[in-house]
């Protein structure tokens, strides 16, 4: 009788310890309070919205109609009072986010967004960050090396979507804005930023080396408090000082290529030297802002 008491009791205090660890593990693995960080997207003064036309872009003062708005954020960061950037840890939520990459969606799937699009949206990045007073953002616009040359048709969300893909080689489109320009020497002016110089047998075959022009941009905002701002990312800005009454050569608009000259007078936008590919000085960008 007395060893069978003295199983139980062992028995008790295992299942005591295991419960105490798996709360430990659970405790250990949550970073910090939750936190969402809210984006929008807008022309100028006016939201973003699929089929709306907009007035007096660029250095043409253009007139467009929007047909798509995507972004890839990645590699999150908060700083903190101290000007520690401490990363955001973000929730995999199996949809918009997958390891340390979101995809931030504006488009609708509606009017000329029907083409490429669809009717899911996406205005925020969720996650968790250690408790603490934040004064600032960081955070890079596209897709960090190692997930950047996957296969959409085996890559989970939000890695799997076609449109914002090129092929293995060159790997994701970091930004997709579509444009159409009536007044324009053509009738689209296209913003697909995504990495190029990047060297593989063939479109199907992935680089076993980072791209020659990563085109990765990293954009700081200070004064960014996500309990109170959200980052506003405004085309106005982006294309102040491109014309977009002019394309040259074909396809219309900027695919990344460093000799295209619409792409010369967009990458100041994105705060990018077109020649590396990387990110010149922080505050030469005017694609995002905070509110």
């Amino acid at each position: 009788m007395l060893g069978k008491w003295f199983s139980l009791i062992v028995v008790i205090l295992l299942l005591t310890l295991g419960v105490s660890l798996v709360t430990a593990h659970e405790e250990h693995a949550k970073v910090g309070p939750a936190v969402t960080i809210q984006f929008d997207a807008v022309v100028g003064d006016r939201p973003a919205r699929c089929g709306m036309a907009y007035e007096g872009l660029g250095t043409g003062d253009s007139g467009v109609v929007l047909n798509d708005f995507r972004f890839f954020v990645s590699n999150v960061r908060l700083v903190s009072a101290a000007g520690e950037e401490v990363p955001v840890v973000l929730t995999q939520d199996g949809l918009w986010q997958y390891e340390n990459v979101a995809l931030l969606d504006f488009e609708d799937g509606t009017a000329g967004c029907s083409e490429a699009g669809n009717s899911a949206l996406n205005n925020k990045i969720s996650g968790e960050v250690p408790e603490g007073e934040y004064t600032g953002i960081v955070f890079d616009i596209g897709v960090p090396f190692e997930l950047d040359h996957l296969d959409t048709t085996t890559a989970p969300a939000p890695l799997n979507i076609p449109a914002m893909w090129w092929n293995w080689q060159v790997g994701y489109k970091f930004v997709r804005i579509d444009l159409m320009t009536p007044e324009g020497a053509l009738p689209a002016w296209f913003i697909h930023l995504g990495s190029t110089a990047c060297k593989a047998a063939d479109g199907n075959t992935p680089p076993a080396e980072p791209c020659g022009n990563p085109n990765v941009s990293t954009i700081r905002l200070d004064g960014f408090n996500p309990a109170h701002n959200f980052v506003v990312a405004d085309l106005a800005g982006l294309v102040a000082g491109v014309n977009l009454n002019e394309n040259t050569p074909e396809p219309p608009g900027c695919m990344s290529m460093p000799m295209d000259p619409d792409c010369m007078t967009l990458f100041p936008g994105f705060g990018l030297n077109i020649v590396e590919g990387v990110t010149q000085v922080a505050d030469t960008q005017s694609f995002f802002r905070m509110q």
